[in-house]
């Protein structure tokens, strides 16, 4: 109660007879307080109504719709000093609060348990989750509920044998339905979808294979949704097959009571229809799921990249062509946080599947999950898909060589006339993004091209891409500064910077005189503490800007430590005038200092550090030159804090995820994020060598990374369904489920893989 408020005294007149009978001399009513409170929970209630991802009508919706417009009301009542409906209104929300308290647990509970068995291994995960949304749940409805009771419920409604009661009876249900949500996750097998049958269709492929090739599209990239005559269900077989047919990309659907007649059916089509030596993909249906509307960031989850497919009406998506299309990037939950997206979009795969209209906005109802076994055949022989990948090559040195190659190859492919390289490629449209230039992305890629030792094979694509840096140059007297959208960033010259030192040695001092421009630059932008100004002022040819740029700074240290490790050679060169030994020396020592000290507190350390992976690269090339405990100690305590995200084969079920960095079995890990981690922990590795520590454990983790890339990499195999596949293999995607290959993709990926090979070959 707040001090000095007036309270409301209930007084019973003739005129109330109506009322509901309270004790003798009922507790006085709050005004202020049960004003402020039901006002702030109203306002929190309305927005969670608004903005969270209910679809709208469902219950979670309404309720929270009803609470706060209960909330409201109580509030209002309570100023307007009511009393008698202010003893309906706050009755009213004591009891809907309780409701809506028993649902929304019994609705976490039970999605977290259906999340759990349909995601193996999830129990701490979704344990945390579920006690965090059940606590903050239970602090905005259980306390006013208990309130409301206090002052408006009747005595014998809040005795002891009542309340047990109620709870004995919560109990009750949830003991009783809970284990209904655990069965829910589990799919119904189909009858007679079993070993033999795979058996049976790779032997009709191999067949196939046979068959003396014609010339054409081989592939099955841009095929449709498949339309099955009977409905999918446990008690009849299906299997989808895609293939090639008068160059064009068809889908059918086989289905029958017994495995002869399908397999008959099966071998009539891939006699008679499918074009010889053509990509064949076969998807044995082998469990059915109807899907229904839950808890809506649940009904997310309900579809599994590159496990499950999808069918309505019908009409049917295998997983490959469900993980191929995106549908598990473009379901945004948040309107007011469009970048942020989670699990798959069911609006997204009806349009795939081209279902009604009004079918939009529907959820879930009306889908049926589907599991398959997923075979192809190409020139190269039969393959089982796992995640819509074959069976990625063992770990060895050749495998390791083969990748690298591959990847080489295809950014060589990728450049273009004036030596920039294609941003982006959609595997299965073939569709490109030929976006102008980026020169960090530029020079990255043509950097990790020259730490790999290309050779001549390779020698005039990087001198090619170096030479796009020039005209991008911005003189400013003894130094220059290269922008691309008028933007004169640390990063946009450190990055070219120390490619082209890295690349001297492949293309000569053709790019000299840049280098001594750009050299004297870093040092122009090197604070007084040893750090770098973000940006460079054009009106003063100055550094500029408080703040730090993530990655640049890192690349601003490892271009000085090139540039030191090559004065000699430079020397007499284009490059003059350049800083004197002790010059530099100092710079880096200041620079090494800095990050390696002030920059990042060391309580931090153990929890949390934003992306460090330049620096290690740093740390590792000035093992030969310049060495600082501090600077070396910050990588390696970077890698420490971001190998516990690693997932080990003890920690999953999945074995595919094995070695990449994510957050569990939810979500595929991410390719990218493994491929920087893995850059930074080869050079921890060759930190912890240089320092005589042990780096077992850190090999065994490598090995697995390593072996995690070779899986992600996109073969001739796994092109069963990409529209062009020489321009895609070698490449790298994001994830399983973003299908777009980037250039930079490719080169932190090709980088992880090769300096990890040498470290393990």
């Amino acid at each position: 109660m707040i001090r000095g408020e007036k309270l409301l005294e209930v007084r019973r007149s003739p005129t109330e007879e109506c009322a509901p009978r309270m004790s003798a001399t009922p507790p006085p009513l709050p005004r202020s307080s049960l004003a402020v409170t039901c006002f702030g929970h109203a306002l929190l209630f309305a927005w969670a109504a608004a903005v969270l991802p209910w679809r709208s009508g469902t219950t979670f919706a309404i309720s929270l719709t009803v609470l706060a417009l209960l909330h409201s009301s109580t509030g209002v009542l309570a100023l307007l000093k009511r009393p008698h409906w202010l003893i309906w209104s706050w009755r009213a929300l004591s009891i809907v609060s309780l409701l809506v308290f028993a649902l929304m647990g019994g609705a976490l509970a039970a999605g977290a348990i259906y999340v759990g068995k349909l995601y193996l291994k999830l129990g701490p995960p979704v344990a945390t989750v579920l006690v965090a949304a059940f606590v903050l749940t239970s602090l905005l409805t259980l306390p006013v509920a208990v309130w409301g009771a206090r002052h408006t419920w009747p005595r014998k409604a809040r005795s002891l044998r009542s309340v047990g009661a109620g709870l004995s009876a919560l109990v009750a249900l949830l003991v009783f339905t809970l284990p209904l949500a655990s069965s829910a996750a589990r799919a119904t097998p189909v009858s007679g979808a079993d070993a033999r049958i795979g058996s049976d269709i790779a032997e009709l492929l191999d067949q196939h294979l046979q068959r003396s090739p014609i010339s054409g599209d081989r592939t099955v990239g841009g095929v449709g949704p498949v339309k099955c005559k009977y409905p999918l269900d446990s008690g009849r077989l299906t299997i989808f097959v895609a293939h090639t047919w008068q160059r064009s990309p068809k889908a059918k659907c086989l289905q029958a009571s017994h495995p002869a007649d399908l397999r008959a059916q099966l071998k009539r089509l891939l006699r008679k229809r499918a074009r010889p030596g053509s990509v064949v993909v076969v998807d044995v249906v082998r469990a059915v799921k109807p899907l229904s509307n839950s808890v809506p960031l649940v009904d997310a989850l309900d579809v599994r990249p590159g496990l499950d497919g999808v069918c309505e009406d019908g009409r049917c998506l295998p997983a490959w062509k469900l993980t191929l299309s995106d549908v598990f990037s473009e379901n945004r939950p948040l309107p007011a946080v469009p970048e942020v997206s989670y699990g798959f979009s069911a609006d997204r795969v009806r349009d795939l599947l081209g279902s009604p209209e009004e079918t939009r906005g529907r959820g879930l109802e009306g889908m049926v999950r589907i599991e398959t076994e997923t075979l192809t055949v190409d020139d190269t022989g039969v393959h089982r898909l796992v995640r819509t990948r074959p069976t990625p090559p063992a770990l060895s040195k050749f495998a390791v060589e083969s990748a690298v190659e591959a990847a080489q190859s295809y950014i060589v492919a990728a450049q273009e006339r004036d030596g920039t390289f294609r941003y982006s490629l959609d595997p299965e449209s073939g569709k490109e993004d030929r976006a102008t230039l980026n020169l960090p992305r530029q020079a990255g890629t043509t950097y990790a091209l020259c730490e790999l030792d290309p050779g001549k094979r390779v020698r005039r694509t990087v001198q090619r891409a170096l030479g796009a840096f020039e005209p991008t140059e911005r003189r400013f007297g003894d130094i220059s500064a290269l922008q691309d959208a008028g933007i004169y960033g640390l990063g946009k010259s450190a990055l070219p910077l120390l490619a082209m030192l890295r690349c001297r040695e492949q293309v000569g001092p053709e790019n000299d005189r840049l280098i001594g421009q750009l050299t004297r630059l870093m040092l122009r932008l090197q604070r007084e503490n040893g750090s770098f100004y973000p940006e460079l002022d054009v009106k003063t040819a100055r550094g500029k800007g408080d703040h730090e740029i993530l990655y640049a700074a890192g690349q601003a240290v490892l271009s000085l430590v090139l540039v030191e490790q090559q004065l000699g050679d430079l020397k007499g060169s284009q490059a003059e005038p350049l800083p004197s030994a002790e010059a530099l020396k100092r710079a880096i020592d200041s620079a090494m200092g800095f990050y390696g000290g002030p920059y990042w507190p060391r309580p931090l350390r153990d929890f949390f550090f934003f992306e460090e992976g330049w620096h290690c690269l740093a740390a590792r090339h000035a093992l030969t030159s310049h060495r600082n405990d501090a600077y070396e100690q910050l990588c390696m305590d970077y890698v420490a804090s971001r190998l516990r995200y690693v997932t080990r084969a003890a920690e999953t079920s999945e074995p595919n995820f094995v070695g990449g960095y994510g957050l569990g079995d939810l979500f595929p890990p991410r390719n990218t994020a493994t491929s920087g981690l893995g850059e930074a922990l080869n050079a921890s590795i060759s930190i912890k060598q240089k320092r005589g520590l042990p780096v077992a454990e850190d090999k065994a983790i490598l090995a697995d990374l390593v072996t995690f890339l070779l899986r992600a990499q996109w073969t001739s195999a796994g092109c069963y369904a990409c529209r062009v596949p020489r321009l895609v293999v070698g490449g790298f995607s994001q994830q399983l489920a973003a299908p777009d290959v980037r250039i930079d993709y490719v080169q932190h990926a090709m980088s992880a893989i090769g300096h990890g090979g040498r470290l393990l070959f």
